[in-house]
């Protein structure tokens, strides 16, 4: 048992300020943790990477780190890796490089641990017609410490019904502590780019294009640029000038953005900003655009003030693209000469197929594009009622949200976007954890 700390999220947004902390060395100190009610007082909640958006991660009670858990065991020949709940993302990635593979989705936040994904959401955009866009679907087993405190092993060959559900139970059905992940042949992705108005934004058809697509959407300088993805094969050569390019790429959504977006808050720079984000993008087609391994798109984001922002996230289905566009420009701009107030950065729009791996996919029912709008100041009154309002905006055109993704939930929201699922998900959840061992506020607050 540690003493008691304070935890913060990526940015500073969110704060657990636990009784206790537990770093259990091995499986046989994780149980005791959960069996012992009076050292380790309720809630249970598991700390990763701390890279969630809201307050998903907190804990009144004990939070637990499982630092310890960290192996890696790759199988080639069964297409799976097995790693520690602490592993992240990026040392999966390099894990699996020298056998030429990779995991099936690579998502940009490449320090989320492996424990967190399995079981919350994050994502890439998909590639090709039937291509997997959330992270967790490409879990395939885990192992935890239930409520009772006894292991469990979920798999999706012998339970697919309990895996759907612990691929979205955002730890509420105990700790998981080893994750399985399907994992394929590396793939080499050719990268270019297009910029697009917004107030006669390109059609489903114009947007598809190609294998894969990553929007950034600037609705106060009405445009949007377009990364088209094109699968090659694995053996594609990738030139020194072609890495260049793509570095550049990197670092300005990386940390430049942030960066200038912190030293100079202002919105005559935003409005710079916005331009140089087109100008950059574009250019960097015209040279040619750029070769990559898809998995060279993870980020290893920094605890540093200009290199963090915030975002929201939702999933609006596809068929909504037509009307849901001109009336998110008109939300953000209503709302900007209401307040003074815009968002600082261009707001990410990832395209993603339809997937019904988990029992609350923000891609259940139809291929989606997600809204990620990005700010520089997570802690902003203007961003923080900007956030409730587009959470009502977003939900009368069928968004989804994410439980650790999207900002400022409420229950009545969570409710009437994610219906019958999240109570199927909350009766799950009752069944195993009826006493609410790892249940924290957060959770509570939205039942």
């Amino acid at each position: 048992m540690a003493k008691t700390t304070t935890f913060r999220n990526w940015n500073n947004s969110a704060l657990s300020t636990p009784q206790v902390v537990a770093v259990p060395k091995n499986l046989e100190e994780l149980i005791e943790v959960v069996k012992d009610t009076a050292n380790y007082p309720s809630p249970l909640r598991v700390g990763g990477s701390f890279h969630s958006l809201n307050s998903c991660f907190v804990s009144e009670g004990t939070q637990i780190l499982l630092s310890h858990f960290n192996q890696i065991r790759a199988d080639t020949e069964d297409m799976t890796v097995t790693v520690g709940a602490s592993v992240t993302m990026i040392r999966i990635r390099d894990a699996l490089r020298p056998y030429g593979m990779q995991t099936e989705v690579t998502p940009e936040i490449g320090n989320a641990t492996a424990g967190s994904v399995a079981c919350c959401g994050t994502k890439d955009a998909s590639l090709g017609r039937s291509g997997l866009g959330q992270v967790s679907s490409t879990v395939i087993g885990v192992k935890l410490v239930n409520a009772r405190g006894d292991v469990e092993e979920i798999a999706e060959a012998s339970d697919p019904g309990k895996m759907r559900a612990i691929r979205s139970s955002y730890g509420l059905f105990g700790p998981i502590f080893e994750v399985t992940f399907r994992i394929q042949r590396q793939s080499v992705l050719a990268y270019s780019h297009e910029s697009f108005k917004l107030t006669s934004p390109p059609s489903r058809d114009e947007l598809f294009g190609a294998d894969g697509v990553l929007g950034f959407s600037l609705p106060y300088s009405d445009r949007i640029v377009v990364e088209r993805r094109r699968v090659l094969g694995e053996t594609a050569p990738i030139s020194r000038f072609s890495r260049l390019k793509r570095l550049l790429r990197d670092r300005l959504w990386e940390n430049k953005a942030s960066f200038f977006a912190t030293l100079l808050p202002y919105n005559w720079a935003f409005r710079i900003f916005d331009q140089l984000i087109v100008l950059s993008l574009v250019g960097i087609s015209r040279l040619g655009g750029f070769r990559g391994r898809r998995s060279d798109s993870m980020i290893d984001f920094k605890f540093d003030r200009f290199h963090y922002f915030d975002f929201t996230f939702w999933a609006i289905p596809m068929s909504r693209w037509e009307q849901f566009i001109p009336e998110y420009v008109a939300f953000s701009r209503d709302y900007l000469r209401e307040t003074g107030f815009r968002c600082s950065l261009g707001a990410e729009v990832y395209f993603i197929r339809q997937d019904q791996h988990s029992l609350l996919s923000f891609s259940s029912s139809e291929d989606v594009f997600t809204m990620d709008l990005v700010d520089s100041r997570p802690n902003d009154p203007h961003w923080i009622e900007f956030n409730r309002r587009f959470n009502v905006f977003a939900a009368q055109f069928g968004a989804r949200p994410l439980l650790n993704q999207t900002k400022q939930l409420s229950r009545d929201v969570v409710h009437q976007t994610l219906g019958n699922d999240w109570e199927q998900l909350l009766s799950y959840r009752e069944q195993d954890d009826p006493d609410g061992r790892f249940l924290s506020k957060f959770f509570r607050d939205l039942i």
